[in-house]
């Protein structure tokens, strides 16, 4: 019973939830509990004990269990979401509540201050919320639910014994500590996308933005904000991707908007685009005519990407009409997951450069193609203190030209002569031949990443 008393004076007495019947009065999210001091109550959580770690391993195990139970809960109490239908029960508000469990529990064995690894997902199902007609109230009462739901299962796995009760008492701070933490992120959020996402005419809903990326059915209401893009039958659509990377959680969003200025700036001019935010990433669709507007859009995204080195700007290759933005999109990420470590800043990377490594990346054949094409001459350089895959590279950056190539390796063009005749001895592919020479450029070239 004390233990119990102990809970509902930290429930009443803290920031997450009020007391008050759902609809009564505005739900309070303003912070974290604060200590006597005025500081943050999560500065001093202690480290969780062994207990406490072995009661949150038991949650892991059940946490399949709790998501359903605290979504039947949410429909059968909370009016929006009783409307709501089964398919957006079981393929969000499901799986919204499955990550955040995980989320919370993985936070706890790690010892973690309270935080959200996945916040920008939990953002985004706050965007969905206001557009299936969810209330804030409603929302955050949710959340009230959830972290209720997660509390009992915590007493119920510590049963009657007083050593692990006590191990529970321990976790309840950091459990709705976490509660206060996303309920703050949720009320931000919400008020931004209700009131229409900064205010701008060009920036499409979230809910619009995912359904064009993942070429799901459109609604009558998405159809009009995307008349704006002016499409023709012979129109193409080309998605960028402005990722934001090394950027502090508080200068995320004036960072976002900073690039959504940029995008505004240099690649609307002149040109039909629609912009959104989706998770960091600044999403811009842009209309491509003919070939002149996509030098036109190349162009500009350089300029973009040279604006800042903590952008990443990526572009997919255009496509046709609304079914050809979802294959854009995935290039436009395929793009970005090849300038996130092989790169230089400063330039925009399109899928059309880089659509040779990632078939090589993926190719069942690309270790095969560096053993026989490569290795030897690596083997080759490190006994004889030789230079042949240097040469190699050169050769192949020059265009084929020998004499360049010495130019560029501060050599005479016979030294070039002899490498190459050399390379083409021990791998057994003449560098003179098409065919030869396309076989060690890809093999360079994946092994260069």
């Amino acid at each position: 019973m004390e233990i119990q008393q102990k809970f509902e004076n930290f429930r009443g007495g803290g920031s997450w939830f009020p007391q008050e019947p759902h609809g009564q009065r505005p739900v309070r999210c303003e912070g974290p509990p604060m200590s006597d001091h005025g500081t943050p109550a999560t500065s001093r959580l202690g480290p969780v004990t062994p207990e406490g770690r072995r009661l949150v391993e038991r949650l892991i195990g059940r946490r399949e269990e709790l998501a359903a139970s605290i979504v039947a809960d949410v429909q059968r109490d909370i009016v929006d979401y009783g409307s709501l239908g089964p398919l957006t029960l079981s393929a969000d508000i499901l799986a919204t509540s499955l990550l955040t469990i995980t989320d919370l529990l993985e936070s706890l064995l790690e010892d973690e201050p309270p935080g959200s690894q996945n916040a920008e997902v939990i953002r985004r199902s706050a965007s969905r919320r206001v557009h299936q007609d969810v209330s804030l109230p409603s929302l955050l009462h949710s959340y009230r639910i959830w972290g209720a739901k997660v509390w009992d299962a915590v007493l119920e796995e510590a049963g009657d014994d007083p050593v692990m009760r006590e191990a529970a008492l321990g976790l309840v701070s950091r459990i709705f500590a976490y509660v206060d933490m996303v309920s703050i992120t949720l009320a931000q959020v919400y008020q931004e996308e209700s009131a229409g996402i900064h205010g701008a005419r060009d920036v499409l809903r979230s809910d619009v933005l995912e359904s064009l990326l993942l070429g799901r059915a459109l609604s009558d209401r998405a159809r009009v904000d995307i008349a704006r893009l002016n499409l023709t039958s012979e129109s193409k659509v080309a998605v960028v991707i402005v990722r934001l990377t090394a950027i502090p959680p508080d200068g995320a969003r004036p960072e976002s908007l900073r690039a959504l200025q940029a995008c505004r700036e240099k690649l609307a001019a002149g040109a039909g685009v629609l912009l959104g935010i989706r998770d960091s990433d600044i999403i811009c669709l842009v209309r491509v005519g003919n070939p002149m507007e996509l030098d036109r859009l190349i162009g500009a995204a350089h300029d973009v990407a040279a604006q800042s080195p903590e952008w990443r700007v990526c572009v997919g290759r255009p496509h046709e009409g609304l079914d050809g933005i979802p294959r854009s999109f995935r290039e436009a990420q395929e793009a970005a997951s090849v300038a996130a470590t092989r790169r230089p800043r400063g330039r925009a990377v399109l899928f059309s450069d880089i659509i040779l490594d990632r078939i090589l990346v993926h190719s069942e054949y690309a270790q095969d193609l560096l053993e026989e094409a490569m290795r030897p001459l690596l083997v080759y350089d490190e006994e004889h203190a030789a230079d042949l895959v240097p040469t190699l590279r050169a050769y192949v950056s020059n265009d084929l030209n020998m004499t360049r190539t010495a130019k560029q390796l501060v050599v005479n063009p016979n030294t070039v002569a002899y490498r190459i005749k050399r390379i083409g001895q021990l791998t057994g592919q003449d560098p003179t031949s098409a065919t030869g020479i396309m076989t060690l450029a890809l093999a360079l070239r994946l092994m260069d990443g």
